[in-house]
């Protein structure tokens, strides 16, 4: 029995519906919430406001070792006023990729610097909101927020 072309060409309108529908959640609650964060540090590093920024990052130990939630910690004064110290130039995220840490996953985007240089910004989720993750001692030569990254596609 064949069906009737109009049933096939609805069956393929619904299909793309739910298909577009499904990749719309999968951006707003996985890809977009990292990005979201790393755009209100940049907005914060811009305005230079002090407040923002420490809201914004967290600090880590080492990365590599032991547990991660030993290794994070909030803020101080003094790490707030090492990122404002510099002069802050916007990039511009290429990509994002996702590592799994032992406890914990982390979110790196793939930051372009206004030179070109590229490096990783390194995000991940805190009591429930994604804050960036500034080392304690620079991994960057360039900038304390920016993780040295080996760019491969």
């Amino acid at each position: 029995m064949k069906l009737p072309i109009r049933v096939s060409f609805l069956f393929l309108i619904g299909i793309l519906a739910v298909g577009s529908t499904a990749l719309g959640y999968y951006y707003y609650f996985v890809y977009s919430p990292p990005l979201e964060a790393a755009a209100q540090f940049m907005d914060a590093m811009e305005a230079r406001d002090r407040e923002r920024v420490r809201a914004s990052i967290i600090i880590i130990s080492d990365m590599e070792n032991g547990r991660d939630e030993e290794n994070l910690r909030e803020p101080t004064e003094k790490d707030v006023g090492k990122l404002m110290a510099n002069i802050f130039q916007r990039g511009r995220i290429l990509d994002q990729r996702k590592r799994e840490g032992k406890s914990r996953n982390y979110d790196y985007l793939v930051y372009r610097e206004p030179d070109g240089r590229v490096f990783a910004l390194v995000v991940t989720e805190v009591d429930g909101r994604f804050r960036v993750v500034i080392p304690e001692t620079a991994k960057s030569r360039r900038r304390q927020y920016l993780w040295d990254y080996t760019w491969t596609n």
